[in-house]
């Protein structure tokens, strides 16, 4: 029998112009495509191959199964020059994902290859999984959860030993949390996950501030701290206000990153940025890891400079241990942390 993890599956017969080969790398999170032949186009057949998980270190079983592909899908298999191997056949690649950062796309053009992402695909429940990050890292459920479950046979947990856990939910400061009509939100990403966690935001009665590019001239803060005028106006094309992206770090009592990893935005929020947030600030990171610091991320957190933080993604992913994330580490236990494993994709709606 073969065995799964490394098991390579051959077509009925090989891609032609009438028949196409789909192949999934990664049925565990999303199902394999329902198609009909008519849907692509006249007289065309196809057939698709599935596998339930192709591990990203396995390059050579990646691009096995990729040989035989003219459709190859994927969501976290790292499409570059190793896992493609030959693939002869290969016209285009769908990633049932927002980002493109997993995959190569300049080895895509080189092979005259289409990439087509999935811009729509996981907006209501991304940006719902981002506000119950919020409400988690802003109540530190994670923290209450632990201490509620922090018993032993004679030895209550500290709510009866004590008769209340209030003092858990005070900041660094010793201030209670912000209900949700006290915080300043900042968005760091205005892509359509964005824009609906700020309206669910406006909703609640939080006051939004969508950030500029990070080094955006024409939304620059000037000397005083004061946003030029200019910057504040519409632009007649009805785009939302934008402010400065220093001024949102220094204001926000929640920031949402909802970005993509490129090379503009990695690391873009680290230790200089942390070092100029607000002590009552949490971060949300349901973009990409790698937007934010991870070990700059923990020292906030650990120092207090920061009130707390919750994440669904990771600088490495899978993240297993602390060898993979310091989020992981021994560092990083008894923060007031909240963690999911890159799952807030997932839903029945979509």
């Amino acid at each position: 029998m073969a065995d799964p993890a490394t098991e390579v599956k051959k077509p009925a017969r090989p891609p032609s112009a009438t028949h196409h080969v789909i192949v999934k790398l990664e049925t565990i999170h999303v199902p394999p495509p329902e198609v009909n032949d008519g849907d692509l186009g006249p007289g065309v057949t196809h057939e698709v191959i599935g596998y339930e998980y192709t591990r990203p270190s396995e390059t050579a079983v990646a691009a096995a199964r990729s040989w035989p592909a003219s459709v190859l899908i994927t969501t976290t298999v790292p499409i570059n020059k190793e896992t493609l191997g030959e693939a002869p056949y290969l016209k285009c690649i769908i990633t049932e994902t927002v980002g493109t950062d997993h995959i190569d796309l300049e080895e895509c053009r080189r092979r005259g290859v289409t990439v087509i992402y999935s811009p729509n695909a996981t907006v209501e429940a991304v940006s719902e999984h981002a506000l119950g990050l919020y409400f988690s890292s802003r109540r530190r459920f994670v923290t209450l959860h632990n201490t509620m479950m922090d018993h032993a046979e004679g030895r209550p947990n500290p709510w009866r030993a004590k008769g209340s856990m209030s003092s858990l939910l005070l900041d660094s400061e010793g201030r209670p949390p912000h209900t949700c009509g006290n915080e300043v939100v900042g968005m760091v990403g205005y892509g359509p996950i964005g824009q609906r966690v700020a309206k669910m935001c406006r909703s609640l009665g939080m006051k939004v501030l969508v950030a500029a590019r990070k080094n955006d001239a024409a939304h620059a803060v000037n000397g005083n701290g004061v946003t030029p005028a200019a910057a504040a106006q519409p632009n007649g094309n009805g785009d939302v206000h934008r402010t400065p992206f220093a001024e949102v770090i220094c204001r926000a009592t929640t920031l949402f990153l909802i970005v993509p990893l490129t090379a503009e935005t990695k690391n873009l929020v680290g230790e200089a940025e942390m070092a100029t947030m607000r002590p009552d600030a949490v971060i949300i990171n349901v973009g990409r890891g790698g937007t934010v610091n991870e070990a700059a991320l923990v020292a906030a957190l650990r120092e207090g400079r920061i009130s707390g933080a919750a994440t669904d993604v990771y600088e490495v992913e899978p993240a297993g241990s602390g060898q993979d994330s310091v989020l992981l580490g021994e560092e990083a236990k008894g923060l007031n942390l909240t963690l999911t494993p890159h799952l807030a994709c997932m839903s029945t709606s979509e």
